[in-house]
């Protein structure tokens, strides 16, 4: 897994001042100390295929998809004597003192959850602060929602066709239309997928023949997925749903010429 540091580190001015003369600072007889913050953002998530494979986010989310700048996440750093900042790693200021002992600090960026370029990152850490020193505190941070990818099979683009494929998740709706490249992210839980296929064939009476497809999947977090399409005139006049490495799903046609 490849990781990239996005790194802002707060300047303890007043601790170093401290230091240089030998002593810790005190607040009212209690220790102070200060914070190197950064973060560790993952750049790669599981590609699950007929096999797991991996994939970076840029690549799986496709064209318009932004990563997070460090300063855009929002954290919130706690101890057990009721202390509580929070705020975007931007607003933290740097020369905030802090008294020694234990913390936690977690780490979020929301840009909605459901959608094109929609990413959830979270993570979490402990650290401790020592009097009269800087604290170096990394966050690692990972991908909390998951990715949804569509692809479709020359014979399916030649033989069959559609307005829009529907996805759904926690009552997100995000359209597919048949040149959509990107992927859309959803929430790591059950989301759904639907839509009408039209033959380019027709039946025997010389009416159309369409389908309605729809599907509940199950997502997790940090894992891209693509629902694959593939249709072949070999055997019969049908068209294979693949999500994962699940069983494909069929949508058999009838007694159509797709040759005609």
């Amino acid at each position: 897994m490849k990781l990239k540091n996005l790194t802002l580190y707060a300047l303890a001015l007043m601790g170093l001042m401290a230091c240089s003369d030998g002593k810790e600072p005190i607040d009212n007889g209690t220790e102070l100390g200060y914070l190197a913050f950064s973060l560790n953002q993952t750049e790669d998530v599981d590609n699950i295929t007929t096999r797991a494979d991996k994939i970076s986010i840029s690549n799986a989310a496709g064209t318009g998809y932004t990563t997070p700048a460090d300063g855009d996440f929002t954290i919130t750093i706690t101890n057990d004597d009721d202390y509580s900042w929070t705020g975007t790693v931007a607003e933290w200021d740097s020369t905030t003192a802090l008294k020694a002992g234990n913390y936690t600090v977690n780490a979020t960026y929301n840009n909605g959850g459901v959608g094109f370029n929609a990413p959830v990152f979270k993570g979490s850490t402990t650290f401790a602060i020592t009097g009269g020193q800087t604290t170096p505190v990394t966050v690692p941070v990972t991908l909390n929602n998951a990715i949804v990818r569509l692809q479709y099979n020359e014979m399916f683009k030649n033989y069959y066709s559609f307005d829009k494929f529907i996805v759904t998740s926690i009552g997100t709706a995000v359209e597919f239309i048949p040149t959509e490249t990107r992927g859309a992210f959803v929430e790591a839980t059950t989301f759904t997928i639907e839509g009408t296929l039209t033959s380019q064939a027709q039946s025997k009476d010389g009416s159309p023949v369409t389908r309605t497809f729809s599907k509940s999947y199950t997502a997790k977090k940090a894992q891209c997925y693509t629902i694959s399409f593939t249709a072949s005139n070999i055997g019969g006049n049908s068209i294979n749903i693949q999500f994962g490495d699940e069983p494909a799903d069929t949508i058999d046609f009838g007694d159509i010429d797709l040759n005609e």
